[in-house]
């Protein structure tokens, strides 16, 4: 009795789906980890941008320069562009002052992404 080594139809198209499947997982996990490392790179880029305004205005109040309250300005960085937004607000201390920094981006045409920073002013900077 001669034993049927052939594989069937059936067994070709479970295979198939099964490879399928797989490939669309793995596919799936390399574009969910692209956006991570793309969200991850406008954070890091919108830090270096906050750290940046930090600097320029306490640069200003070292200088005697006062800032204005409030600003918004939109930066393009490596063809990216954010929104950099600051406010300058008084603290019940004398001599303090509190500086709120939000820097936004699009994520899609509906949402964007937003990271926020604060610091204290003192006179001396």
């Amino acid at each position: 009795m001669k034993k049927n080594k052939a594989i069937s139809l059936i067994e070709v198209l479970v295979t198939v789906a099964i490879l399928t499947g797989g490939i669309v997982f793995v596919f799936r996990g390399f574009m969910t980890s692209l956006s991570a490392a793309n969200l991850s790179q406008n954070i890091m880029l919108a830090s270096f941008l906050v750290e940046d305004k930090f600097w320029q205005i306490e640069e200003m109040q070292k200088q005697k320069i006062l800032p204005e309250n409030s600003g918004l300005e939109t930066i393009k960085v490596q063809n990216r562009e954010f929104n950099v937004k600051y406010e300058i607000s008084r603290t019940g201390i004398e001599g303090l002052s509190k500086l709120n920094v939000s820097v936004s981006w699009p994520k899609d045409r509906k949402n964007s992404h937003s990271v926020d920073f604060v610091t204290y002013l003192t006179p001396e900077g």
